[in-house]
C-alpha cells in the first residue's frame, strides 16, 4: 500500500515536497520553499525525517531544492539522488536564497553547516537515462529529461506492485532544451518492472498507480507558440514608440531560451545581457546531453545556436555601472536581459529604477513571481512605482490544461495529483479535464499542503 503526503507544492506555487510512503520504504521528492518574505517552507514532519531511506531532487530551482539544508537540520542523515548538472548549480541557489532571505531582514532556519551536510548521490553513476536502477531494496527508479532546466529530470517509482511517475517541472515544447517522454520510456523499457516476480510488466491493467503532474497553468491552452507571438507585439510595440525592453528572466533555462528566440527575431535591435546570463550560455554548451538536437528542432541543433549566438556578438555584456549608463544613454529601442525573473536583486531594481520614468519604456516579465516579491508589487501596484508599462507575458516552461491531459492520456494512470498551481485554479483544472471525458478510468485529485493520498483507501479532500 502507497500513501502521498503533501508536505507542499500541491494547491499552491512553491515548496514542492512529497512524501512517498510504502510498507517498506520512505521516499520524499523535492523540498523547496515558497518564495515571500521569510519564506514559507515544508510541512516536514520531524518524526518522519528519520525514516526516509532517500530523497529525489527533481531540479535546482529554489521552490524544489532549498529546503534540503532544512531536512539535515532535523536529523536526516541520508543521500539526495540528484543529476551531476543539477549538483553543480545548487550552490548558487543556495547563495541566491540566503542573500534574498539577509536582505529582507529574516534569517534561515538552518545553517551553513547544513548545506554542506548534504550528502549526493548521482542519477547518471546509477543507471543510465531511461532506464530502471536498484534506488533502495524493494525499489526500482528510472529517470528520464524533463526540459524545464539542464539537469531537471522526471522519476518513475517501482515499489511493492505500485508505480508512480513524478513528472518534477515539466514541459514537452521548449526549443532549447530536451525532454523525454514518459510513456515512450515505459514502452521501450519493457514496462514497469513487477519487483516480486521480476517481470517486466504493466501493473493494474496497464496503468500507473498514481502520477504527480506539473500543472502550473492550470486552464491555460496556449501553446508556446501564442505565447511568443503575444511577447514578439510587445516587444515591437515597445520599439515602435522609440522605448526600451526590460526582460527580467532567471539566471538559467527560461533565459538563455528566450535570449537565443529573441536574437533571431531582433537583428534589427540592439541587445544587452547581463554577465551571469551569457555565462549560463556558456554553461549549457558545456552540457550537450541536455539539449535538443537537430532532429528535435527541424534545423538547427540547440547546440549550434548557441554556437552561432556566442560567435556572432551581436550583444553586448556590461562588466560595470558606469558601462550601463553609458550603453542607456547611447541606446534607442533595444532589448535588456538581466538575471532575475521576480525582480528581487539590486541589479534588477537598478535597472528598474531608470526605467521608471519613462512612459515609452516597458518591464515584460514572462514567468511566475510570488507575492510579495518585488515584480509582484509592479504587477499588482500599477502607478505606484513609476509610468512605464509592466507586464505579464508567460514563456512556457510548464504545462497546462492541453499539456497535462496529453501527459496522463498517453502515460495512462489510475490516479493523478494536480500539482504546482494554486487551489482554486487547480480544482477548476481538476473539473474541466473531469468534463472532458478524455481520461477515461483517471481519478484526478486537487490537493492541499498537509493532504494525504491512499492509493488502497483513496482518501484525500479533493
Amino acid at each position: 500500500m502507497t500513501k502521498l503526503t503533501i508536505w507542499g507544492g500541491a494547491g499552491e506555487h512553491g515548496r514542492s515536497a512529497y512524501l512517498l510512503s510504502g510498507g517498506g520504504y520512505r521516499l520524499l521528492l523535492d523540498c523547496g520553499v515558497k518564495k515571500g518574505g521569510a519564506g514559507q517552507y515544508p510541512l516536514i514532519d520531524p518524526g518522519q525525517v528519520a525514516l526516509l531511506d532517500a530523497v529525489l531532487l527533481s531540479h535546482a530551482h529554489e521552490d524544489h531544492s532549498v529546503a534540503l539544508p532544512l531536512l539535515y537540520a532535523q536529523g536526516y542523515k541520508g543521500e539526495v539522488w540528484t543529476t551531476r548538472e543539477t549538483r553543480a548549480q545548487l550552490d548558487a541557489y543556495f547563495r541566491s536564497w540566503r542573500s534574498s532571505i539577509s536582505r529582507e531582514g529574516h534569517e534561515l532556519p538552518y545553517t551553513e553547516a547544513d548545506v554542506q551536510a548534504i550528502r549526493y548521490r548521482y542519477l547518471e553513476e546509477e543507471g543510465s537515462c531511461l532506464s530502471w536502477f536498484g534506488l533502495v531494496p524493494g525499489v526500482q527508479v528510472m529517470w528520464g529529461r524533463s526540459g524545464h532546466l539542464a539537469g531537471s529530470v522526471w522519476f518513475l517509482i517501482a515499489g511493492e506492485g505500485q508505480s508512480i511517475f513524478y513528472s518534477g517541472d515539466y514541459t514537452a515544447e521548449s526549443l532549447l532544451l530536451a525532454a523525454d517522454s514518459p510513456a515512450e520510456a515505459i514502452q521501450a523499457a519493457g514496462g514497469i518492472p513487477d519487483l516480486e516476480q521480476r517481470l517486466r510488466a504493466w501493473s493494474r491493467g496497464q496503468r500507473l498507480d498514481l502520477a504527480v503532474a506539473d500543472a502550473a497553468y492550470g486552464m491555460d491552452e496556449e501553446s508556446q507558440s501564442d505565447k511568443q507571438r503575444q511577447l514578439e507585439q510587445a516587444i515591437r510595440r515597445t520599439a515602435a514608440r522609440g522605448g526600451k525592453v526590460l526582460l527580467p528572466v532567471p539566471a538559467g533555462g527560461r533565459g538563455q531560451e528566450m535570449i537565443l528566440w529573441a536574437a533571431k527575431l531582433y537583428a534589427d535591435l540592439p541587445m544587452v545581457v547581463e554577465k551571469k546570463l551569457i555565462e549560463g550560455m556558456r554553461q549549457l554548451a558545456d552540457s550537450p546531453f541536455w539539449l535538443r538536437s537537430a532532429e528535435r528542432t527541424g534545423e538547427y541543433s540547440a547546440l549550434e545556436n548557441i554556437a552561432d549566438f556566442l560567435a556572432a556578438r551581436r550583444w553586448t555584456m556590461p562588466q560595470c555601472e558606469t558601462e550601463r549608463e553609458a550603453l542607456l544613454s547611447g541606446s534607442g529601442p533595444s532589448l535588456w536581459f538581466v538575471p532575475d525573473g521576480m525582480m528581487q536583486s539590486s541589479l534588477s531594481r537598478w535597472y528598474y529604477a531608470r526605467w521608471a520614468s519613462h512612459s515609452t519604456y516597458s518591464v515584460l516579465i514572462t514567468g511566475h513571481v510570488a507575492a510579495g516579491t518585488f515584480g509582484y508589487r509592479l504587477l499588482h501596484e500599477p502607478g505606484q512605482h513609476g509610468v512605464c508599462e509592466v507586464l505579464k507575458l508567460r514563456y512556457k516552461v510548464h504545462q497546462g490544461r492541453k499539456d497535462v491531459q496529453r501527459m496522463l492520456k498517453s502515460l495512462p494512470v489510475r490516479h493523478a495529483v494536480l500539482v504546482h498551481a494554486a487551489k482554486p485554479e487547480t480544482d477548476k483544472l481538476r473539473e474541466a479535464l473531469i468534463q472532458g471525458g478524455q481520461l477515461t478510468g483517471c481519478t484526478l485529485h486537487s490537493m492541499a499542503p498537509g493532504e494525504e493520498l491512499d492509493l488502497e483507501g483513496q482518501g484525500n479532500n479533493g
